[in-house]
């Protein structure tokens, strides 16, 4: 199990995990095209997207901890296996096979529209999770991480946490300058060294961009200071 300790590995499954919450909370907004694109079009995309990288970072720190045994034994199996599903996908007759016996009727448009990224995100995921069980299983037994996850630093965690949940509610309340230097000084408490002059210097370049690219240039309806302006 200390090979699934790594920090890519671990990355990876976040990206996937949180592209599969995304695909679930999206499910019911509706698809459209590509050329005239619903409101379900671009979060479909970005959680296919997410899947597919999240897919990719966790084979890949697999393949790099595997020797030339399991290679032989799962990889090559499992790949010509995601190839054959991949081409069967892409001719009208696996296209429709897909849509109606594994995704059902209601989803027969969907897919259409988007077989591609769903295909190569749905085989990349489905690819991790044969192959984490072949490897946890039957893999090489004593393999470690090549790069192990360190002990979580709570003290960063637990202010930059605190310091975003004071910005959400004092944006509504004071407006965007004092969330913003509440969220720059507590999240730098969390640091290992506190300088007062960077910590200034943070809130002023921050204070700036925000206010000219999200009052000034976007137009937003959003306080800089409540009551000011």
């Amino acid at each position: 199990m200390t090979r699934f300790l790594s920090k890519d590995l671990l990355s990876g499954l976040m990206f996937i995990a949180f592209g599969i919450v995304a695909l679930y909370f999206g499910q019911k907004l509706a698809l459209g095209t590509p050329v005239r694109m619903g409101p379900g079009y671009v979060p479909r995309m970005l959680s296919f997207i997410l899947l597919s990288l999240g897919g990719i970072i966790v084979l890949a720190t697999l393949y790099r901890t595997a020797d030339r045994a399991e290679k032989e034994r799962y990889w090559i199996p499992v790949a010509g296996l995601s190839v054959a599903v991949f081409a069967f996908s892409l001719i009208p007759w696996g296209q429709n096979f897909i849509a109606n016996s594994i995704l059902g009727p209601a989803n027969q448009q969907a897919f259409k529209t988007m077989t591609v990224p769903f295909m190569v995100s749905a085989i990349l995921v489905i690819d991790v999770v044969i192959l984490m069980i072949l490897v946890s299983i039957f893999g090489r037994p004593g393999a470690d991480a090549d790069d192990p996850v360190e002990a979580p630093k709570w003290k960063p965690i637990t202010m930059v946490t605190i310091g975003i949940v004071l910005f959400a509610l004092l944006f509504e309340r004071a407006g965007l300058l004092p969330s913003l230097v509440v969220l720059v000084l507590i999240a730098s408490l969390g640091g290992e060294e506190f300088k007062l002059t960077e910590v200034i210097g943070n809130m002023v370049v921050l204070a700036i961009l925000c206010t000219v690219v999200f009052k000034v240039g976007l137009g937003m309806n959003i306080y800089i200071v409540r009551g000011i302006w």
